[in-house]
């Protein structure tokens, strides 16, 4: 190419990148004057909507108005914010070409000696040239990053709070709604008195216990973290096989979504009491899942002011003990302001079976005895986190496992139970994350695998070091891993379905985006691979070739994670109604249950029984 071909090609690039960039800048200008004059969380029609339920708390409809108005104002705040995150650099990408392309086309015509003045194309020199269409361009380039900056600050403290939450600053959003009207108190076929005098009983013992084991004596400080002392013994050395008779975490043993119980049932009904063994209400609110060890059941609840650990009997339901945090010295920062759909304990807790582990949304860790008595707590740092902290722990061989990834960096930490101190943390090249860690025996040897946008990552659970990494994944990932005969599954909506044989390299065996969980986590045994997503599909694939095997579609979504027990396949949906399959390359639907409450949580397993959290009420059920 001749120097006045580049020379004209250089200035038709100036021209056109030029054009692009106003035109850019005039989006982003027009984005922000309608984001500042019509703000999509500050919504006068939610507010209006929850006054309304508070009137007539049994309107159903008008509750699923809500949540689904709820999630159309996060979609519009995350939409606003990427578009003028990726407008922004668009137009400073394209005024850099253009300052390239004329830094070009200059050096170009000094060397052309007789410049051909009767080109059209040329006549834009004369109009760069003039001053005023540089001020011009210099002050439309400053308001398009101003309005960039401000609009992006402004989304980032508007959404901290909504408006409804800042009104009842006291009271969790959910707290707002009340649920009891979607209960019916009858259960076991007993008569309301029945019931009732159950949740008293549950409360009169709480009190008690909570008296005994967390109020100090006469003249007694409330312990902080720099007082603390262990007060009991180290944890007991659990092997495999200690896990797999109990469900000690999120997913069950190593986290995986397999429970090794049997006489599982297949039948109930919530509103009749059928094989509802107990039900009692939870006294904070929260969104983690049960664990269970030999006969005690855990969970955690908290809202703005109080953090609490639940200690349940498996038989009966009766309060064994509850654990108040209290005396966590914690760093400055921004306040903690999860959503409603997350709240302040989301993180499921575990445990050995001699201590307890819980962590909250304020970064509160906490590690009991069985019997409720703290040994030792600190605060692991405040996360950065849009929608609040949500994984949970996990314990191996003395170790507490925490993913930690938030907007500000990604990090995994090992603790010593015993004492709290850590052993080993390990930085993140990942971005903010919601899901959980899985320890997976890859060629007997154990790794701790966690899920993140962009990579999949696993690291020697004795010392941290990564031992292999896929960029593979996008978007906000809320999905935790899952693994079965070799091969490690990952899953996020608007991204992909992935199967990765571990290695270094690893390597991948397959992808689709048929069907992409939001929130569930996949789950594969026997060559069979479980999907679930929000939007009401389970689905099941070959776990070696990724073909689509059978799909189901159900009348609501899925939050909870599948989990495999007894030959089975259990998928609890939004509405409380679990859908129940064999184990098998052909569809066959074994129950649809129905507990008559709202779950997102997933079920935990005993022998014989099964550990349902739903809103308000932990239920057990039982033949």
């Amino acid at each position: 190419m001749r120097d006045r071909e580049k020379q004209i090609f250089a200035l038709r690039t100036a021209y056109i990148s030029g054009i692009f960039s106003m035109i850019v800048c005039l989006v982003i200008l027009l984005n922000y004057r309608q984001l500042i004059t019509t703000d999509p969380l500050e919504s006068k029609l939610l507010k209006t909507m929850v006054e309304r339920l508070q009137e007539d708390t049994s309107n159903e409809e008008l509750k699923e108005e809500i949540r689904q108005l709820d999630l159309m104002t996060r979609n519009a705040y995350f939409t606003d914010q990427w578009q003028i995150r990726s407008g922004a650099f668009l137009f400073i990408g394209g005024i850099v070409i253009m300052v390239i392309a004329l830094r070009i086309y200059y050096s170009l015509k000094a060397k052309i000696v007789q410049p051909q003045s009767n080109i059209a194309s040329l006549d834009l020199e004369l109009l760069i040239s003039r001053k005023w269409i540089l001020y011009t361009v210099a002050i439309i380039f400053g308001l398009a990053l101003l309005a960039s900056y401000l609009s992006i600050d402004h989304l980032s403290k508007t959404y901290a709070l909504t408006e409804v939450q800042e009104k009842n600053a006291e009271i969790p959003v959910q707290q707002i709604i009340p649920k009891d009207a979607l209960e019916n108190p009858a259960v076991n076929g007993d008569d309301e008195s029945q019931n009732v005098e159950l949740e008293v009983e549950n409360e009169a013992t709480q009190k008690d216990v909570t008296a005994q084991v967390n109020t100090p004596e006469d003249g007694e400080d409330i312990i902080a973290e720099s007082a603390e002392k262990p007060i009991a013994s180290s944890p007991k050395a659990i092997t495999a096989n200690d896990l797999k008779n109990n469900f000690p975490s999120f997913r069950g043993p190593f986290g995986l979504g397999i429970a090794y119980q049997s006489n599982i049932p297949t039948t109930w009904d919530g509103t009749s009491g059928e094989n509802i063994k107990w039900k009692v209400k939870i006294p904070l609110p929260g969104f983690n899942s049960p664990v269970i060890w030999d006969k005690k059941v855990f969970v955690t609840g908290a809202d703005r002011t109080n953090e609490s650990i639940y200690c349940y009997d498996l038989e009966n339901g009766k309060l064994v003990w509850e654990y108040k945090v209290t005396g966590i010295e914690r760093p400055s920062g921004k306040p903690i302001k999860p959503t409603e759909d997350t709240g302040f304990a989301a993180p499921t807790v575990t445990t050995d079976g001699e201590f307890v582990f819980a962590i909250f949304a304020t970064g509160d860790l906490v590690c009991v005895d069985i019997q409720g008595n703290r040994k030792w707590s600190k605060n692991v740092g405040i996360p950065d986190n849009h929608y609040g902290h949500s994984s949970s722990l996990l314990l191996w061989k003395n170790k507490v496992f925490i993913q930690f990834d938030t907007n500000e960096a990604g990090k995994i930490l090992a603790l010593d139970a015993t004492t709290g101190n850590q052993v080993w943390e390990t930085t993140r090249t990942s971005k903010i994350s919601w899901a959980s860690p899985i320890l997976a025996n890859v060629a007997n040897q154990y790794e701790l695998i966690l899920s993140s946008s962009p990579e999949v990552a696993a690291y020697n659970p004795e010392s941290g070091k990564e031992l292999w990494k896929l960029n593979c994944l996008s978007g906000e990932v809320g999905p935790s891993p899952g693994f079965n005969d070799g091969i490690v599954f990952a899953a996020n909506e608007y991204a992909k379905l992935i199967a990765i044989k571990p290695g270094n390299p690893p390597e991948v065996l397959w992808e689709s985006n048929e069907y992409l969980p939001e929130v569930a986590s996949p789950v594969a045994i026997n060559g069979l691979l479980f999907i679930a997503t929000s939007y009401g599909v389970a689905a099941c694939f070959d776990a070696s070739k990724g073909e689509l095997l059978w799909e189901y579609e159900a009348d609501q979504g899925f939050y909870a994670s599948p989990v495999i027990a007894d030959g089975k396949v259990f998928f609890m949906d939004m509405d409380g109604k679990m859908h129940i399959f064999s184990i098998d390359r052909v569809k066959k639907v074994v129950g649809t249950p129905e507990l008559g409450e709202k779950v997102v949580s997933t079920p935990a397993f005993a022998q014989g029984k099964i550990m349902l959290r739903g809103y308000d009420h932990l239920y057990c059920i039982g033949k």
